[in-house]
C-alpha cells in the first residue's frame, strides 16, 4: 500500500468533507424550516450528485491534480457562507455549489485511494472514507463553535484552511489521478457497463436505500435532539457522534475484509444498525442523554461498517474505470437518494409515540432494510 498516497488523498478529503455538514446545523440555529431546508438538501443533493458519474468519467481521461484541487475549493467556499444569510434562495445557491465541489472531487479521490493498493483495496479505500467520515462528523461542531464565538456574520473565514490544504496539494503534491495508459471513449464505457449490468445495479440501490436513510440522520439529527429539548452544545454534537463511530465502523471493516467477505460485512451492517437506532430513539425520547449517544453511536458504527465494501465491490467488478463506476456508486446513487431528507421532514410527528423528526427516520429505516435483502442477490465475484 501506498501509504503517504493514502495519506495525503485521505487529508484532503477530511478538509472537504469537514465543511459539508454546515448547513445542516446551520438550520438549527438559524430556526429554518424543516421542510424548505430539506428541499434544499434535496434538490441540491440531486443537482450536484447526478453529476458525479460524468465528472467520474473526465477524471479517468483527463488524470491530473485539477479535479481534486477544484472540488476543495469549491465545496469550502460556498459552505462557508451559509451563515450570512436565511434567504432561502441564497441558500439553496450556496449549498448547490458547494454539493458540486464535492461531486467533482468524490470520484477521483476514489480513484488515487482505490489505486493506491492493489491487493488491499478495501483497506486503502477504508482510510479514504474514515478520514472523509471524520472531517464530516467534525464539522457541525466546528460550525456551532465558530459561529457561537464570532457570529453567524463571519462564517466565511471558515474558508482559510481549506484554501491553504487546497494550495499545498496543487503546488507540491505529486499525487494524481492514474489509471491505464489508453482513453477509454463511450462506447467503451457503454460496453463495459452492459457486460457487468446486474451487480452493478444491485450494488447502485444498495446505496442508494441506504444513503436514503443516512442523508436524513446527517441532516436531521440536531433538529431531532433540539425537538427532544437537548442543549445546543448537545445537539450540535449528535451527528459527530453517529459519524465518528461510523468511520471506526468503516476503518475497522477495511482491515477485516482479508478474513470475512465484504458481502457478509454488507449484509450485516444492513440488518444489524436497527435495533440499536431503537434504543437511540427511545432514550432520547426520554432525554436520557448518555444512552442515546450510546446507542446512536452503535447505529453509526454498524450501518457505515458496510459502506466502503460497497464501493470497492464495484471497483472489482469494472477495474477498468474506478473514477467512473465511483461516480456511479457514490454520485449518481446519492442523487438518487437524496428524495430521503424531505421525505423524513414530510412524515414528521406521522406516529403518535414518536413526535417530531423521530417519526421520520424510524419509517425510513426500511430502506437500508430493504437493502439488506438486495445484498442477498450479490455474487461471488464482488468480493475478489
Amino acid at each position: 500500500m501506498q501509504k503517504k498516497t493514502v495519506a495525503l488523498v485521505g487529508g484532503v478529503h477530511f478538509t472537504l468533507d469537514a465543511y459539508m455538514g454546515f448547513f445542516a446545523v446551520y438550520l438549527v440555529i438559524a430556526g429554518l424550516d424543516p421542510v424548505k431546508a430539506a428541499l434544499i438538501s434535496t434538490v441540491t443533493s440531486f443537482v450536484g450528485n447526478i453529476l458525479q458519474p460524468f465528472m467520474g468519467y473526465t477524471a479517468d481521461r483527463l488524470r491530473g491534480k485539477l479535479p481534486l484541487f477544484i472540488g476543495l475549493l469549491l465545496t469550502s467556499v460556498f459552505m462557508s457562507a451559509v451563515g450570512i444569510t436565511t434567504n432561502y434562495t441564497l441558500l439553496f445557491i450556496f449549498v448547490l455549489f458547494g454539493t458540486l465541489g464535492s461531486s467533482i472531487f468524490h470520484p477521483a479521490g476514489a480513484n488515487i485511494a482505490g489505486g493506491a493498493s492493489e491487493r488491499r483495496k478495501d483497506t486503502s479505500f477504508a482510510i479514504f472514507s474514515t478520514l472523509g467520515t471524520i472531517g464530516y462528523a467534525l464539522s457541525q461542531p466546528i460550525f456551532s463553535f465558530f459561529t457561537g464565538k464570532f457570529g453567524n456574520s463571519l462564517s466565511p473565514l471558515l474558508i482559510i484552511p481549506a484554501v491553504l490544504v487546497a494550495g499545498s496539494y496543487l503546488t507540491f503534491s505529486r499525487v494524481v489521478i492514474h489509471g491505464k495508459e489508453e482513453r477509454i471513449n463511450f462506447r467503451d464505457l457503454r460496453n463495459v457497463f452492459a457486460k457487468r449490468l446486474l451487480p452493478i445495479l444491485l450494488l447502485f440501490f444498495i446505496m442508494v436505500f441506504r444513503s436514503a436513510f443516512v442523508m436524513a440522520m446527517n441532516l436531521f439529527l440536531a433538529k431531532t435532539y433540539e425537538e427532544w429539548g437537548f442543549s445546543r452544545g448537545l445537539y450540535s454534537t449528535a451527528n459527530t457522534v453517529f459519524m465518528l463511530s461510523g468511520a471506526l465502523g468503516i476503518l475497522l471493516a477495511g482491515y477485516l475484509s482479508s478474513w470475512i467477505r465484504p458481502r457478509r460485512v454488507l449484509f450485516f451492517s444492513l440488518v444489524g444498525f436497527f435495533p440499536f437506532f431503537l434504543l437511540f430513539i427511545l432514550f432520547g425520547k426520554a432525554q436520557h442523554a448518555p444512552a442515546s449517544f450510546l446507542f446512536l453511536a452503535l447505529t453509526g458504527f454498524v450501518l457505515n461498517s458496510g459502506h466502503a465494501a460497497n464501493i470497492v465491490m464495484g471497483h472489482r467488478i469494472v477495474p477498468e474505470m474506478t473514477s467512473t463506476v465511483s461516480g456511479v456508486l457514490m454520485g449518481f446513487a446519492w442523487a438518487v437518494s437524496s428524495f430521503g431528507p424531505t421525505l423524513c421532514a414530510l412524515l414528521r410527528g406521522s406516529i403518535g409515540a414518536f413526535p417530531g423528526l423521530a417519526s421520520g427516520l424510524l419509517i425510513l429505516t426500511v430502506f437500508p432494510l430493504a437493502a439488506a435483502g438486495l445484498a442477498f442477490l450479490l455474487s461471488v465475484e464482488v468480493d475478489g
